[in-house]
């Protein structure tokens, strides 16, 4: 363990009642050289959910009493000591004595969720190089694999283009709208209906996609437009025209 020669953590004063339970060490008879034992002891009593505060606790006192240092030391000590107790429990533990070697386990993997927390926070880089590459391999590692995911899905979405949308007549796109809103409508004999979706949004997006209005695009908004909500009660924007109603769908008789 590194000699201590700054003051990383808040100490409990001696002969007096700890002041605030993150403090290390005890008030009565305490070794300073010791520190590091009592930080990660105090620790051990700390539960995930106090890990930040309990860190910035420390962090803040080790600013104030040594000026001119900054967090990413803090840090580094902080990563270094808690690494050693977990390499000095692996070597002290005792798999013959049930109760220590149980209480080995709590305490290692306490240690470990806190070494996930100083990950966590790690903005400036300020582990060992080699976990540092590591992780960032295993993250271009990730990204290259999202990006020929992506590359994949590209590609399938490409083999649904249309070199030629289909030209609706001019000034006839609320005659096709009428037409869906029609089938939109449609039973079957089961009683079921023909057609089934929670909203709209497909429908307009179709015709956007796939079809334009006398050679030009037509816009999802303007397509939209045409649709209400019959469950919410809300009416369309935009009317279609009486003499744009050209086409009637009605179910066919069933044959004899």
């Amino acid at each position: 363990m590194k000699a201590q020669s700054k003051e990383y953590f808040k100490p409990c004063l001696r002969f007096k009642r700890r002041e605030h339970p993150y403090d290390i060490g005890m008030p009565f008879s305490w070794w300073p050289g010791h520190y590091d034992r009592h930080f990660l002891n105090n620790l051990y009593e700390r539960d995930t959910s106090e890990f930040d505060e309990f860190y910035h606790y420390h962090l803040a006192h080790f600013l104030k009493v040594n000026s001119g240092d900054e967090e990413p030391e803090f840090f580094r000590h902080v990563w270094d000591i808690v690494h050693d107790g977990i390499a000095k429990l692996i070597d002290d533990d005792d798999v013959s004595s049930k109760a220590k070697h149980h209480r080995t386990n709590k305490h290692k993997l306490h240690l470990r969720a806190f070494v996930s927390y100083l990950d966590s926070i790690d903005g400036f880089n300020a582990r060992p190089s080699h976990i540092i590459i590591a992780e960032k391999d295993t993250m271009i590692a990730r990204q290259q694999q999202q990006i020929a995911d992506y590359q994949q899905q590209l590609e399938e979405l490409n083999k649904l283009e249309v070199k030629q949308k289909i030209m609706i007549e001019e000034d006839h796109l609320p005659t096709l709208i009428h037409l869906l809103q029609q089938l939109i409508d449609q039973t079957l004999p089961s009683g079921r209906f023909f057609l089934k979706c929670d909203n709209t949004s497909p429908y307009y997006k179709m015709v956007s996609k796939y079809f334009s209005k006398g050679g030009s695009s037509i816009s999802k908004e303007t397509v939209k437009n045409y649709f209400g909500d019959k469950k919410k009660n809300i009416q369309p924007k935009t009317p279609i025209p009486k003499d744009k109603k050209l086409f009637k769908i009605v179910p066919v008789d069933p044959e004899p």
